[in-house]
């Protein structure tokens, strides 16, 4: 089979051209704000959160356990499952931990929103803002976004191949200050709930599982997943009386 031998740098050539799309807030996009004054914006919080999902019991994604929105405490994957509301607030408090950790990284002082935000997610999905890209192919993005270079950090996010629609979005918020389309979190407690009904029903779960899916079920709706013996009714109405 023939091998592809793709070019690890970004030049004139290969710069993906930004300006055949519409910039969705040029205020957004244009305005430069003193790095101490930023902070991440309601559009880029909600993009991660719906991008996560909610899960109010543990899973494990590719060795990896978490719940909630990809919390990985211990104390909360051991607990009786996690409502919406409890994930999001755990979920505050971690991700503004992180992104102080992120400011102290930037090598500029100053950024547009839709910038920082931008980088502020890439910098929460991958804890990196130096390189992007897989194991292929990958690009050093610190000195572009050093150089205020927005055309060659968006189109190394993008040509690097890692988690491709994430990163697409992601040079969308820092190019065009497009976010996406908003999804309340009502939306996104409603279908983390239609995925438990299905998972409990079809997947193999481990009693804790079980467990967590039947309280927070219950703790999310007022009504009892289906075929629950009476037993663990009484329970799960004693725990939340």
């Amino acid at each position: 089979m023939p091998s592809f031998n793709f070019p690890n740098f970004i030049n004139e050539k290969n710069l993906i051209d930004f300006s055949l799309f519409s910039v969705i807030d040029n205020d957004t996009l244009t305005n430069e704000i003193i790095l101490k004054n930023l902070e991440a914006s309601e559009n880029v919080m909600n993009y991660i959160l719906r991008t996560m999902g909610w899960s109010g019991y543990r899973k494990s994604v590719d060795g990896i356990e978490y719940i909630g929105y990809k919390d990985i405490t211990t104390e909360v994957l051991e607990g009786d499952g996690v409502t919406e509301a409890s994930a999001y607030t755990n979920w505050i408090e971690l991700f503004k931990d992180k992104e102080r950790r992120f400011k102290k990284q930037l090598p500029v002082n100053t950024l547009s929103q839709s910038q920082y935000d931008g980088l502020l997610s890439l910098y929460w999905f991958t804890d990196n803002i130096i390189t992007v890209g897989n194991d292929t192919r990958q690009f050093r993005i610190f000195d572009f976004i050093e150089e205020k270079k927005w055309d060659y950090l968006a189109t190394a996010m993008i040509l690097g191949g890692q988690k491709r629609v994430q990163r697409q979005a992601e040079s969308k918020m820092i190019m065009l200050a497009d976010y996406g389309q908003y999804k309340d979190r009502s939306l996104i407690k409603e279908q983390g709930i239609q995925r438990l009904l299905k998972e409990y029903s079809t997947f193999q779960l481990t009693d804790k599982q079980k467990a967590q899916a039947e309280y927070v079920y219950y703790a999310e709706t007022s009504r009892f997943l289906p075929n629950l013996p009476e037993s663990r009714k009484r329970i799960l109405v004693k725990q939340l009386s």
